[in-house]
């Protein structure tokens, strides 16, 4: 008995089983995903059962023919279903799992291509079959489920539907062992699950994509902070850039990456960069050894920031540290938030208020600082009293840097 024998029901599961071969396929091949191409040729596979049922109603066909190739067609798919979930679940999905099934289905391989239909053995074998797919579903949602209790994400989205979706496959089964009943409404349940596993997998993909860029970026931003000189990105405003060589320095460094360039204090700054996105640049930018005075003196190759109030005392420590060949970068009253962490800094400030730039983790960057002047507090800094005489500077410098 052929209940609900109408043929464009067949011809829509098929072309929603087209529609997402061809959405899935193109994503299998575009980013060589195997699930995603083990569950387009599900799709390929039910879609060309459904293409067998719906041209097996016209009576000048071989109905014999038709209903032993749609069989095969739909063993087929479902093996190529359990290849996808165990893509989908390696952890709780053996390997070997699609291999069983393949195993299980070999009495509808010998029904559909050995024996006659109908006959009483051909009965008992399409029943030992039909059994393999009731407990083909009941691993799947076990399976499933024992992902939901480890807390695997697509457990957590995809148990329910599993669920609800293998009960058409197991009604479409019982109506025809029992009541030689043929309800083939199953594909509608695949196009659902298909669809569901489908944006599933597209949402952990695109979920563990941000979840690395934004570590990418983090990263990123911390080793800027670390380089020597003025990190950049060219395709990223830069307030220190701009003041140094103006608006255009992107353009600039774009155009000619490996060229010095003369900043707006009057020293060549000769750059490090490396090709970021195709056109744009990332690196750093430093002063050149031969506009740096004093470049042989035992600071050679350090960066100091320096913040004073007093703008004098400020000029005169400048001087003396360039002197002694530093590269200083002037910080002002209050820290800068994009620069490159110096080696040393020397500040008219205690040393507590470091902790709003950036991480403010001054422990574990090793920062040596000398704080000029203000209260006496505990730490591994050094201070010295305003005005501190050259001497007195270039001591404590010396010994704060070899005690590191």
């Amino acid at each position: 008995m052929q209940l609900l024998d109408w043929p464009f029901l067949d011809a829509l599961q098929t072309g929603a089983l087209a529609a997402l071969f061809v959405s899935f396929g193109t994503d299998a091949l575009t980013r060589r995903d195997r699930m995603m191409g083990w569950l387009a040729l599900t799709c390929l596979l039910v879609g060309l059962r459904h293409t067998v049922l719906a041209f097996g109603s016209q009576p000048q066909l071989n109905a014999d023919l038709m209903d032993r190739a749609q069989s095969l067609l739909v063993c087929f798919g479902f093996l190529a279903l359990c290849a996808a979930l165990t893509e989908l679940f390696p952890r709780h999905i053996p390997p070997r799992f699609p291999g069983w099934i393949a195993l299980g289905m070999l009495p509808n391989y010998f029904r559909n291509l050995i024996l006659p239909h109908p006959s009483l053995a051909d009965t008992w074998f399409h029943h030992a079959y039909n059994l393999t797919y009731l407990v083909g579903c009941g691993l799947v949602i076990y399976w499933t489920l024992r992902a939901r209790q480890d807390g695997d994400p697509m457990g957590r989205r995809l148990f329910l539907g599993f669920l609800g979706l293998s009960l058409p496959v197991v009604v479409e089964i019982s109506a025809f062992s029992f009541f030689g009943l043929k309800i083939r409404l199953s594909g509608f349940s695949l196009v659902i699950l298909a669809m569901a596993i489908g944006t599933s997998w597209q949402w952990l993909v695109v979920s563990a994509m941000e979840a690395r860029i934004h570590r990418a970026e983090t990263e990123m931003e911390v080793w800027r902070s670390l380089v020597p000189g003025n990190a950049f990105r060219t395709d990223c405003p830069s307030p220190v850039m701009e003041g140094l060589f103006g608006a255009t320095w992107a353009d600039r460094v774009k155009a000619t990456p490996e060229a010095p360039l003369v900043g707006a204090d009057g020293l060549t700054y000769r750059f490090r960069s490396r090709t970021l996105h195709q056109q744009e640049r990332l690196g750093w930018c430093e002063r050149s050894d031969d506009t740096q005075p004093g470049n042989r003196g035992f600071l050679s190759g350090w960066t100091v920031g320096l913040g004073m109030d007093d703008a004098s005392e400020s000029a005169r420590i400048q001087a003396l540290l360039r002197l002694w060949g530093a590269e200083v970068e002037l910080w002002g009253t209050v820290p800068p938030r994009q620069s490159s962490y110096p080696s040393v800094l020397l500040w008219a400030r205690e040393p507590s208020i470091l902790s709003v730039w950036r991480e403010g983790d001054l422990l574990r960057r090793r920062t040596r600082w000398v704080q000029i002047g203000g209260p006496t507090t505990e730490g591994p800094h050094a201070r010295l009293e305003p005005g501190a005489p050259e001497e007195r500077l270039r001591l404590t410098l010396e010994e704060l840097l070899s005690r590191h």
